[in-house]
């Protein structure tokens, strides 16, 4: 076999790191060795240069980290409790998403030598950028792992030593990974082997409270080894729905459980991995108020069980119904009161597994998505996954294996398991092709064929995958524009396009006011006075349905009493009255302008004494992390990136 074949053997790898590093003076092991070759030969960089930098904007990193609200408020704890323990010790805390972006940081007093070595956030540190390092070697093989010194691929990089872990959702796929980074360390790999072991456990924490969070509405199964108490990595968490199905995992639960490739934790029933059914759960549990002492299906091993069942009776009750998600509305609430949606819910109604894809159009912030879910519900395949694929979010170098997976050992780095691209993850229920319009030209021509065949063929699979999937697309762009400029396939266009629905923008809406009040109940018993109502049915939203929750959220957090007033609204719909004469100042109003203007001098003063660490000043003030982030984006403060 080549060196240059992707699938490249250990001897070949030997004799590729001896061609081509040979002043180093380290046997790195396979996984290192393998990544360089992957710097190498498929990311073209040069060990002795510097890399080519990726550091987001102000205005990118606001938007990069609005988009990970939900994970940066669960894992931020996680970094919080890692930075304690290490922080004192010389170590940096980094938090990264699933595409190498740094979101936060924790830094040891010197944190001027840790910042010039690029430990800042909305630094990039994918392996196509900077080759071998912790975290972008720790994402390209789904792996734990310290990257020492002379291990990173890029010499300018050589007095760093990573230690890094991945973190999971329930549905086994990346979210990012969490890093503690030393600078200079004279010891050997070997020293950093405990650093590494309290990464990877404050990793699992942070998938384990996701994982709660997620499913706290749901039926839930602790499994751990029968009288292990010194690993908690182990503890299984599987989340049920009402018949018994495993809807939801922790990563521990996926290595357990998967590590037959041809086994799918996910839709499988309970009684598959355990000697019980969901009703034998109950009622040895009593409910959930014991613990059961089982044993495994697979190799009869000793294990504790227990059962979480959520607080709302109903659902303990109900099992047989269908299931309701209370966080996805449903067709008929997506519907409103406006006569062209309830005309569109209508049909789709009719379409409704018929085995008609759908093609939902429509200006960002519309709803799409909102509309594909409640689609996936309302329908026969409810009991199966829903998958979505965002083709604008995601690099055209990767779109491909997400979308149609590969084979483990079918090119150098590829997991040796596999991965199932978004296709097969959703045989069975529905894919969601958000953003279509920006897929492609020659992942348009592939997926029309599977569409016409009705079956895939993974890289490195030696059979075609048969596929059962309900297809819906959306996109924000003009289609038939770019079918005239060639940017997009006509043939696909029409594929896609079995049943078309056009979502409205919220300023056409006849709905606008009860679409307010729908959206207000989320918040509790709040209620709009006249002048702000109306400065809400005014406004424009060019962010529709999506900057109207948004608005209403932040109202909802500075409201007093239980009453939204205009100075509770963004400063966007506080600029100018309805009619567009500058409104009148009261002498309160004036007040409340010079009270603003003292906290955000007191906060920006809070946040460069702390040195941006968003953490510590929210717990000086005594207020959420999320409470802080709004204050800042409200004052328009923005941590600085000074580096680049």
């Amino acid at each position: 076999m080549s060196i240059h074949s992707p699938g490249a053997c250990p001897s070949d790898l030997t004799a590729f790191v001896a061609d081509h590093f040979p002043e180093r003076s380290i046997h790195p092991d396979e996984q290192i060795a393998r990544s360089w070759y992957r710097s190498v030969m498929q990311h073209r960089l040069d060990p002795h240069g510097q890399g080519e930098k990726h550091v987001l904007t102000a205005d990118e990193l606001r938007e990069h980290q609005r988009l990970h609200q939900d994970y940066l408020s669960i894992a931020g704890q996680g970094v919080t409790g890692l930075a304690k323990r290490v922080v004192p010790a010389g170590f940096a805390v980094l938090l990264s998403d699933e595409h190498g972006v740094t979101l936060e940081t924790r830094l040891p007093l010197q944190y001027d030598l840790y910042t010039q070595a690029g430990l800042i956030v909305g630094a990039c540190w994918d392996e196509s950028t900077v080759g071998t390092n912790g975290i972008g070697t720790a994402l390209a093989s789904r792996q734990a792992m310290t990257i020492h010194h002379q291990e990173h691929f890029l010499v300018s990089n050589f007095r760093l030593s990573c230690s890094v872990a991945p973190i999971y959702d329930a549905q086994n796929l990346l979210r990012g990974c969490l890093n503690a980074t030393c600078l200079n360390s004279a010891g050997p790999k070997e020293a950093q082997y405990l650093t590494l072991q309290l990464v990877i456990m404050y990793a699992r924490m942070i998938e384990n409270v996701s994982f709660r969070q997620r499913y706290r509405d749901r039926m839930t199964l602790s499994v751990k080894s029968h009288g292990d108490i010194s690993d908690l990595a182990n503890e299984q968490l599987l989340a049920l729905d009402e018949q018994g199905r495993i809807i939801g995992a922790n990563h521990a639960a996926f290595v357990s459980y998967q590590q037959d490739q041809q086994f799918d934790l996910l839709g499988s029933r309970i009684d598959q991995l355990l000697p019980v059914g969901v009703d034998e759960l109950l009622s040895q549990s009593n409910g959930g108020a014991r613990s059961l002492n089982l044993r495994t299906l697979q190799d009869d091993v000793p294990i504790g069980v227990s059962l979480c069942i959520p607080a709302s009776p109903s659902r303990t009750h109900a099992r047989h119904q269908p299931p309701v998600s209370s966080q996805h509305p449903n067709l008929q609430r997506l519907g409103g009161q406006d006569p062209r949606l309830q005309e569109g819910v209508q049909r789709l109604r009719k379409v409704l597994d018929k085995d008609i894809p759908i093609l939902i159009t429509g200006e960002t912030g519309t709803g799409k998505e909102a509309f594909a879910r409640a689609i996936h519900q309302a329908s026969a395949r409810a009991r199966g996954p829903f998958v979505a694929l965002n083709c604008a979010a995601i690099p055209e170098s990767l779109i491909e294996s997400e979308l149609f997976g590969y084979r483990g050992g079918s090119f150098t780095g590829a997991n040796k398991k596999g991965m199932k691209g978004k296709l097969e993850q959703a045989n069975g229920g529905t894919l969601f092709l958000d953003e279509i319009g920006d897929m492609p030209a020659h992942l348009q021509t592939r997926l029309l064929r599977v569409l016409a065949e009705r079956e895939i063929s993974p890289l490195g699979a030696d059979t075609p995958v048969p596929l059962d999937v309900q297809v819906i697309s959306a996109t924000h762009q003009d289609l038939a524009q770019m079918i005239a400029s060639k940017a997009f396939r006509e043939d696909l266009f029409y594929r896609l396009n079995g049943m078309p629905l056009a979502l409205p923008a919220l300023r056409e809406r006849s709905d606008r006011n009860t679409l307010i009040d729908s959206l207000l109940s989320n918040h509790g018993q709040l209620r709009l006075t006249d002048a702000a109502r109306q400065r809400l049915l005014d406004h424009p939203w060019p962010g529709n349905i999506r900057q109207l929750s948004s608005c209403l959220r932040y109202a909802a957090a500075l409201a007093e009493d239980c009453c939204i007033d205009v100075d509770c609204l963004p400063t966007e719909l506080q600029a100018s009255s309805p009619s567009g004469e500058e409104s009148v100042r009261s002498p309160e109003g004036r007040l409340a302008d010079r009270l603003e203007n003292d906290e955000a001098r007191h906060l920006r003063a809070a946040l460069r004494e702390q040195r941006w660490n968003i953490s510590a000043v929210a717990e000086t003030f005594g207020v959420a992390r999320s409470t802080l982030y709004r204050k800042m984006k409200k004052y328009g403060i923005v941590q600085p990136n000074e580096l680049f």
